[in-house]
């Protein structure tokens, strides 16, 4: 088992699980989901398989924690990146960039989408933090529509189509190519939603390099 410094058991246990999950996203990147065992996240982890079954009962378990973390994490960067933001136009352009910036390798795996190697139960924990990203967005288009930035139109349509254009893009890593990716793209989707492109952008600021 590696070294896992920690002061307390609180911070070992939080410590272990978080090199269980990055094991399991590394491995699920390269062969799919459906192709990863406990034993292979214990090889990789150097985490003995008895010490993990402490933290997961089965690679289901440790999948679902996986992409809570990731959600929660996305949703609290896209909160505070959205912070102060005013005006409709600029809430979705960071929404747009948001998604962009998400890591979601996994997303891209080999194989066959999550949702068909998984049990029923955790195909519906799965589908509730899909949910809550969509939920996100949904509250920014009701007041886009709301102000008159965006005409009327169905929601959970858009909704659907703009997590679906964004989620899992390979966004280029070299600059120009990638700032002009994020404003082709921001571009592409509040146009498609009916509303005008301004000739003048708010700026916000340059889009981070990639990891």
């Amino acid at each position: 088992m590696p070294k896992i410094s920690a002061r307390t058991l609180l911070e070992h246990r939080d410590k272990t699980r978080r090199v269980l999950m990055e094991a399991l996203e590394a491995l699920m990147t390269e062969r799919g989901f459906q192709n990863v065992s406990m034993s292979d996240v214990a090889h990789h982890s150097g985490i003995r398989r008895s010490t993990i079954y402490n933290h997961f009962p089965d690679k289901e378990a440790l999948l679902i924690a996986f992409v809570e973390e990731k959600t929660s994490a996305y949703l609290s960067t896209t909160k505070e990146m959205l912070h102060g933001v005013d005006t409709s136009i600029d809430r979705l352009r960071i929404y747009v960039r948001s998604q962009l910036l998400a890591e979601r390798s996994y997303l891209m795996a080999p194989g066959p989408p999550l949702k068909d190697v998984v049990s029923p139960d955790t195909g519906m924990k799965l589908a509730q933090h899909v949910r809550q990203t969509a939920g996100l967005l949904r509250s920014i288009l009701e007041a886009a529509m709301s102000d008159g930035t965006i005409p009327v139109q169905d929601i959970p349509t858009a909704t659907q189509i703009i997590n679906g254009i964004l989620g899992g893009r390979r966004v280029p890593r070299t600059e120009p190519e990638r700032t002009e990716f994020f404003l082709y793209t921001e571009r592409f989707v509040i146009q498609g939603l009916g509303a005008a492109w301004p000739e003048e952008l708010t700026d916000l600021g340059p889009v981070p390099p990639p990891h």
